[in-house]
Formats: C-alpha cells, sequence, structure tokens
C-alpha cells in the first residue's frame, strides 16, 4: 500500500470515529430555567458513564421542535396551564414543579389565604379588589392595615409569569405592587413591614421571619402548604410541570440516563433552580416504567 493511500485510509477511518462519535451523542433540549447545577450533573453523569451528552437548553418551543423533527433525542418542558405534553410516540413524565409561594412577616396573623383572595390583591380587574387585611379574616387595629403586595420583577424567573397564568389567567397585576429585582430584597420588604405579602419561587424552608401560607383553591376547599407531594397531586393549586418527554421506542437505548433524569442527584439540580422534585416514591416508579418501555 503507498504511503498516499495509506494516508487517505487513515483519514477515513479517523472521520468514520468522528461519525460515530456524533451518532452516539444524546441530544437533549428543552427549557433555559434549569441552570448551571443541572448542567453540572448532567457533566458529571456524561463524564461517569462515558456517555456524551449535548445539552441545547433554549427554551420549550425550539427543543420540542427540535424532538419532532428527530433532531434531538430527549426533551425537558415546560408546557402553559391547558397545554398536555406530546403522546403517541413520545412518552412522558413529570420531573419536577416551578411553583408560587405566597410569604407575610410572622407578626401577621395569617396562615391560609384562597386564590380568589390572591386575584383579589395582586389582580387589576379583580372582580372583588382586597386592600384591606380585615377582607381577610384579621380583626383589631390589624383589619385596617393596607395590604402591601410585593412580587419578584419579571425577568427574574417564572413567579410573576406563572402568577398570571395560573391566578390571573393572564390577567395584568395592580401598578401599586412593589417589583423587587432579588429574593434578597423581596424578602426585606416582605419582612420590613407587618402589612406585606409577596410571592416568591419554591424556596426549602420560610426565610428568617417569614411564613409561607397555606393555599386553598376556593373558599370551600383545603387550604394546602407546597410540598413535592401536594404539588405532584395538584392539590397545591400554584404549579408549572416539568416534563421529559422522550421516543417511546428508544427508551432503550436512553436507560442510562432515563434513570439519571429521576436519581437523587438530578433532584438536588432541580432544587438548586428552584423547581421542586416529584416525590422520591414517584421518581422510583418512573425507574422501574422506564425498564419495560420499548
Amino acid at each position: 500500500m503507498s504511503a498516499q493511500r495509506a494516508s487517505r485510509l487513515a483519514v477515513g477511518l479517523f472521520a468514520l470515529g468522528l461519525a460515530t462519535l456524533t451518532r452516539a451523542e444524546l441530544r437533549v433540549v428543552g427549557s433555559d430555567l434549569l441552570g448551571p447545577e443541572f448542567q453540572h450533573a448532567v457533566a458529571v453523569f456524561s463524564r461517569e458513564n462515558d456517555t456524551p451528552v449535548a445539552l441545547k437548553l433554549r427554551g420549550t418551543r425550539p427543543g420540542l421542535e427540535a424532538l419532532r423533527a428527530g433532531r434531538a433525542d430527549v426533551g425537558l418542558f415546560m408546557f402553559p396551564a391547558g397545554e398536555s405534553p406530546p403522546d403517541n410516540p413520545f412518552h412522558h413524565r413529570p420531573l419536577g414543579y416551578q411553583t408560587v409561594m405566597v410569604l407575610v412577616p410572622l407578626a401577621l396573623p395569617v396562615t391560609q389565604i384562597t386564590v380568589d383572595q390572591l386575584r383579589g390583591i395582586f389582580g387589576a380587574a379583580a372582580t372583588i379588589p382586597l386592600d384591606r387585611w380585615g377582607a381577610l379574616g384579621l380583626t383589631g387595629d390589624a383589619r385596617l392595615r393596607a395590604i402591601a403586595p410585593h412580587v419578584l420583577a419579571p425577568g427574574r424567573g417564572l413567579t410573576l409569569p406563572l402568577f398570571r397564568r395560573v391566578v390571573l389567567q393572564d390577567g395584568e397585576i395592580k401598578g401599586t405592587i412593589g417589583l423587587e429585582e432579588s429574593m434578597d430584597l423581596l424578602f426585606a420588604r416582605v419582612r420590613g413591614a407587618d402589612n406585606t405579602i409577596g410571592l416568591s419561587p419554591a424556596l426549602p424552608s420560610a426565610p428568617a421571619g417569614l411564613r409561607v401560607l397555606t393555599v386553598a383553591a376556593s373558599a370551600s376547599e383545603p387550604a394546602y402548604a407546597p410540598t413535592s407531594e401536594t404539588l405532584h397531586d395538584g392539590t397545591y393549586p400554584l404549579r408549572l410541570p416539568l416534563f421529559l418527554v422522550f421516543p417511546q421506542a428508544r427508551a432503550p437505548q436512553f436507560l442510562q440516563f432515563l434513570k439519571f433524569l429521576v436519581s437523587d442527584e438530578c433532584a438536588q439540580a432541580l432544587t438548586a433552580a428552584n423547581f421542586v422534585p416529584v416525590p422520591k416514591s414517584a421518581r422510583n416508579q418512573a425507574s422501574l416504567e422506564f425498564e419495560v418501555l420499548h
């Protein structure tokens, strides 16, 4: 064999090797809210399992288009309330939830609230606007205090968009609501006066000096705290699921990665991105389910 032919053969084999590596790469698309902790967890999985993973977290719409067109293998999507994830030939499971927590100062004697009351406090077009704490059942001097609402500013996460969608049905908030540029500022505002109420993303626990209210879907229903279980079963009403979506027929090819997505390590990464992971029992069930899909 001549040196020239040998050189061409080596180049061809190298190109074939690169093509094989590219074909073996797992292409993951989806929400841009998953954050650096999730990306780091995926990088660790990729390194420890010798599985190349290409992450393109540019949002649900472009990701769903890529998945349907065969340009992606696995999607992590957040659909607006009322819109369902795609069915056959795709399989989907919820991995976690974005939520809205309602905070008040500990000095304020309130422990629960309804969706209608939240609409009256925050909504510009509320049928029954609520401006004083007496409208929520407080007595004495507290009943005369004006309600001072605060929320994270638009662009600081999903708190306000999610609240507007679920509670206000895409309506506008009152112009008097305080828009805070960070979580620390939000906590300081709510903590700083005994007539305040705030909306925040998921928190592992109430910050010092603040109480997380339980929320009822209506005045005739029980109020629930925002936990992994109540978000998963829908009894806590302020939620938006993060769905795992993939072609069911290819589940055996992705099994190792699918099981990673319902692992404790991935749940910790989701928590760091202000998601509440589904309960461990649901993650274990999903892991078993993935093993029999084909």
